[in-house]
């Protein structure tokens, strides 16, 4: 009987958990400050500056949901991995779990 192998590495897709912590972080941070005019050197390039910054961060907090989802996902697929692979394992007769 001809048997399938399935290789899956639990602790990859943990550290990809915790980089997407560390990126959601970053994103969840204070804003960019305020610019005015006087910075820029005209009142409406300025004012085009704000309304990109107001957009990107209602963007960003968009994202930031989306990765802290991303890394809650990729924790909960490693734990159910590891879980399954753990009663496969106990559920093999002893002979078959060692080889």
């Amino acid at each position: 009987m001809t048997r399938a192998t399935l290789s899956f590495d639990a602790e990859a897709l943990r550290r990809l958990s915790t980089t997407l912590s560390g990126v959601k972080t970053v994103f969840d941070a204070p804003g960019a400050a305020t610019v005015s005019p006087e910075h820029l050197g005209h009142p409406r390039l300025a004012q085009r500056v704000d309304s990109f910054t107001r957009s990107w961060d209602d963007t960003r907090r968009v994202l930031s949901d989306e990765i802290g989802g991303l890394s809650t996902s990729a924790t909960s697929i490693a734990d159910g991995f590891t879980a399954a692979d753990e009663g496969l394992a106990a559920a093999l007769p002893d002979e078959e779990a060692s080889s």
